[in-house]
């Protein structure tokens, strides 16, 4: 549980916020073979924390934030631990779900159009951690194994690959890698949660997915033990990637402790 100290938190003291990267975990439809579905779509920022908050002030402050119809389906904040240069020039990324570009635009201005003199909470997001509007982007997230173990918890332990693909491979082909991945993971005891990302709006640079052949993977096992269990698979010679042609390549995996703050009902 993330109530109160949150233990993930307090691990280690490395503030980094994924100001837009409102992790939902929202589940595709399932599909048949190799088939590609439309994904949701995650608005993401970078954020670094003011002097004198914690990550988990900030996670505090964000679950307690009141909310209406619009927000976005889910947010989640995600605090780098392995992840290279990120963490030089941001402490979290923030990241909002939302399930269509219709359901985005709406929401966002219906909330614009809220009128200035509406109750705010006494804190803003502005007194804890200042976000930096380059870094503003737009993701497709597919989930490559709808019938994966979920997240649902506080908090979990997640990874994710920043990859380019080969010449004349697609966005396709990755997508049916991914979920040969999946498949590996899960003969092998493991169901966590993989998504592929793909850019949609937004800057190109060193940490982002970049360009026509960028795309990120990203895998949530439920819980920090199933993140545990799930590595020590690999370490101990599971191949997960018998069988499989790659597509793409991509760098070392970066870990995160991601802490979910909003989610709807049905998320």
């Amino acid at each position: 549980s993330c109530k109160g100290k949150d233990p993930i938190v307090t691990m280690k003291r490395t503030p980094v916020v994924l100001g837009s990267m409102l992790s939902v975990c929202l589940f595709a439809a399932s599909v048949q073979g190799q088939e590609r579905p439309p994904g949701a779509l995650i608005s993401l920022i970078n954020c670094s924390l003011n002097d004198g908050t914690s990550m988990a002030d900030a996670v505090q402050w964000a679950r307690a934030a009141p909310r209406d119809e619009t927000a976005p389906n889910a947010i989640f904040f995600r605090q780098a631990f392995y992840a290279g240069s990120y963490r030089a020039s941001s402490d979290f990324t923030m990241a909002a779900y939302f399930p269509s570009y219709g359901e985005m635009v709406g929401r966002t201005g219906a909330r614009l159009a809220l009128p200035d003199n509406r109750v705010r909470p006494n804190t803003r997001a502005t007194d804890l951690f200042t976000c930096d509007p380059s870094t503003f982007r737009l993701n497709q997230s597919r989930t490559v194994n709808p019938g994966n173990d979920g997240f649902s918890g506080d908090a979990t332990l997640m990874t994710t690959r920043f990859c380019e693909l080969n010449e004349n491979s697609t966005v396709d082909d990755a997508y049916a890698f991914v979920q040969g991945v999946a498949r590996n993971y899960q003969a092998g005891g493991d169901n966590s949660l993989m998504q592929l990302y793909t850019r949609e709006l937004g800057p190109v640079g060193e940490t982002v997915i970049g360009g026509r052949s960028g795309l990120a993977i990203a895998t949530v096992p439920a819980t920090p033990a199933a993140f545990a269990s799930r590595m020590d698979l690999r370490r101990e010679g599971l191949n997960a990637l018998e069988g499989l042609t790659l597509p793409m390549t991509c760098d070392y995996p970066a870990m995160w402790v991601t802490y979910a703050v909003h989610r709807t009902g049905g998320n």
